[in-house]
């Protein structure tokens, strides 16, 4: 069963999973350098299969955190697909940047060896 982590912050409300947590954690760090991103690059950026990638890109754009970004011939030869991030998505991912950063170390289970023992 997955896990689902709720963000509350202002007028926005997010349900996240962990790969949702993960694009977003790999975004924000990201802003306000770049704001467009190609689907894919999600994927080889942090070794998620495209699949989960995609799943999780749709639930972003239903969130209001990514948008669908309409593509030129010239992007088109070399993505299928782009998202931008749009102000208020990025203001929201400013206001929440502790909780995506923790959520991510939480969840990052290459941070942690098999020897380690959890405590509650």
């Amino acid at each position: 069963m997955e896990t689902i982590y709720t963000i509350e912050t202002g007028g926005m409300t997010a349900k996240l999973n962990k790969t949702e947590i993960d694009i977003l954690h790999f975004i924000e760090g990201w802003l306000p350098t770049f704001t467009e991103w190609c689907v894919e690059e999600f994927g080889y950026k942090l070794h998620i299969h495209s699949d989960d990638v995609t799943a999780a890109v749709d639930m972003l754009i239903l969130h209001g955190l990514l948008d669908h970004k309409q593509m030129n011939l010239d992007q088109r030869q070399y993505s299928n697909r782009m998202v931008s991030v749009p102000a208020v998505a990025a203001t929201w991912m400013r206001e929440n940047r502790e909780t995506i950063n923790s959520l991510h170390l939480m969840n990052d289970s290459d941070l942690f060896d098999d020897t380690e023992i959890a405590t509650a």
